[in-house]
């Protein structure tokens, strides 16, 4: 009969070892990293690091969005390294508003960002963000707001154009704030789905101070 307790027992057999392992410990372990699996993350990192880049290294697909859309805008673009991966990014200033294009290194858009204001979300859904923040931090202050669209090339195309989002675009607010939980103040990015629920909070590691307010 196998022992109570979890153990592992050896045994010399043909010049390799058998493992006696106990049943009820396998099963432990199992339900331990089953239960790792599903638990969120909590107190995520995020590192970026932007740096400008020449035109001529920009993938040609995301160069003809960006011309197809805006017409007649200075363009600056810039790398970004986090830990996800690579991208590309175009900032610009058009018709009084400022964007931000993220894409892939193939030149395949991710998502349009438009620098915003909070006081932009409706009445209730702004208090119920305004609720949640509270709850997350002990004290914060809203650094940047960015309107966050995702969806397919020609629905992000048409939401430009029309200045509002088009169906089948997802839209969502991106905050960067400088919020104190624990005792600790530093730098956060908060994604919000439109109705003003926290969607992921991430502690920002490294950026361009500049970048924050572009």
């Amino acid at each position: 009969m196998l022992p109570a307790w979890p153990c592992i027992v050896t045994y010399p057999y043909n010049k390799y070892v058998l493992v006696i392992i106990n049943k009820s410990y396998i099963s432990l372990v199992t339900a331990l990293l089953a239960w790792l699996l599903w638990t969120p993350c909590i107190g995520q990192k995020k590192y970026e690091r932007e740096f400008s880049i020449k035109s001529d290294a920009v993938p040609q697909a995301a160069a003809d969005f960006v011309s197809s859309v805006f017409k007649k805008s200075k363009i600056h673009w810039y790398g970004e390294e986090s830990l996800t991966g690579k991208s590309i990014e175009a900032k610009l200033k058009y018709a009084g508003r400022r964007y931000s294009i993220e894409f892939d290194e193939s030149g395949n858009i991710q998502d349009v960002e438009i620098l915003s204001g909070i006081n932009e979300m409706q009445p209730d859904s702004r208090e119920k963000l305004k609720e949640n923040l509270n709850k997350e931090f002990s004290h914060y202050k809203i650094v940047k707001t960015q309107l966050h669209w995702k969806g397919p090339v020609e629905a992000l195309k048409e939401s430009v154009i029309q200045n509002i989002a088009a169906k089948g675009v997802m839209t969502r607010y991106e905050l960067v704030l400088k919020g104190s939980k624990d005792k600790t103040e530093t730098y956060y990015e908060v994604l919000a789905e439109e109705n003003g629920i926290i969607v992921s909070v991430h502690e920002i590691v490294q950026r361009n101070t500049d970048n924050l307010i572009f």
